[in-house]
């Protein structure tokens, strides 16, 4: 009996072999690596410093527009006229104006002598008479405002303490402002003096005003000045204390302690360039007052420029 023999063959397999990285392998890695990585970290690196110099000219422009929006604000509401420039370029540069705080028409003032203490006027709009009390503390009259020299004259070139305004000049201190009393559509206006305004306004306007204010660019800071009086000449120099004219002391008033002294109040700083131009005012046509601020903050800059329409006709 046959029997079958099944034979098998099996093929030899391979050694399993392992291997690691040659030296030239690491090295590229480490190449490439440290190319990825340094090109990570520079791009990191100019997107934080993008966002700081952007955030940074962010508040710079944001505090430059503040700055000018309150000072356009401010030299709209000026008295006509009464807007004049001192200093210029690589000095201190001050703009001055006398803020109105109402107007309305005169009925009956005096333009020829012996003048009068008190006239009538027509009754303050609503909106303004809030802003006029009984007993008006630093409240000036003017009538037909034609050029600053008049309405700043409150020393009268002399040293006299101001404000003193001399007869025939168009502004004179305010003592009280009352109804009339008889006719309800009038206020009567008490001066703190006889007096005669020196020409008629040819709308019979009549503007309550205060104290003048000043915006200066001192050194790298905006400040605003008041309540340092009225002065015949501009100046921009500032002094510790008080300003009297009756020791000739004309000046702007200067504290250590600005946030604190009302008088004098830093607007904006960071200040590299900048100043203020006035357009032409007169008789017969409103002005333009161009503000332009250059404002630095390492080495982040920007330019800001502004233009105010203001009133010139009287």
């Amino acid at each position: 009996m046959m029997s079958n023999t099944n034979t098998y063959s099996f093929a030899k397999l391979p050694k399993a072999t392992s291997s690691g990285f040659t030296l030239i392998e690491l090295v590229v890695t480490l190449v490439i690596s440290g190319i990825l990585a340094t090109g990570t970290v520079a791009f990191i690196s100019r997107t934080v410093e993008g966002l700081d110099a952007a955030a940074n000219r962010n508040k710079l422009a944001s505090a430059g527009r503040t700055a000018i929006s309150r000072m356009s604000l401010e030299l709209h509401n000026a008295l006509p006229n009464s807007i004049r420039t001192a200093g210029g370029a690589g000095s201190d540069q001050c703009i001055e104006f006398i803020p109105v705080r109402a107007a309305t028409t005169y009925v009956n003032p005096s333009f020829s002598n012996p003048g009068t203490i008190a006239f009538d006027v027509i009754d303050f709009v609503e909106e303004n008479a809030v802003f006029l009390p009984t007993e008006p503390p630093d409240l000036y009259a003017v009538i037909y405002p034609r050029n600053s020299s008049q309405v700043y004259d409150g020393d009268n070139g002399t040293a006299a303490l101001p404000p003193v305004f001399n007869d025939r000049r168009p502004i004179q201190a305010i003592a009280s402002i009352a109804d009339h009393g008889s006719i309800s559509e009038l206020s009567t206006v008490t001066l703190e003096a006889v007096h005669r305004f020196r020409r008629r306004s040819p709308n019979e306007r009549f503007f309550v005003v205060t104290q003048p204010v000043s915006f200066c660019v001192v050194a790298s800071n905006l400040y605003r000045y008041s309540n340092y009086g009225f002065h015949g000449t501009q100046t921009v120099v500032e002094e510790s204390g008080s300003c009297d004219a009756s020791t000739a002391n004309r000046c702007l008033p200067n504290y250590e302690n600005h946030t604190t002294a009302a008088n004098k109040v830093l607007v904006v700083d960071s200040i590299s360039s900048g100043g203020f131009t006035v357009g032409n005012q007169n008789l017969a046509r409103n002005s333009l007052v161009s503000i332009e601020f250059n404002l630095t903050s390492g080495a982040d800059s920007i330019a800001l420029k502004n233009e105010v329409l203001t009133r010139s006709v009287p």
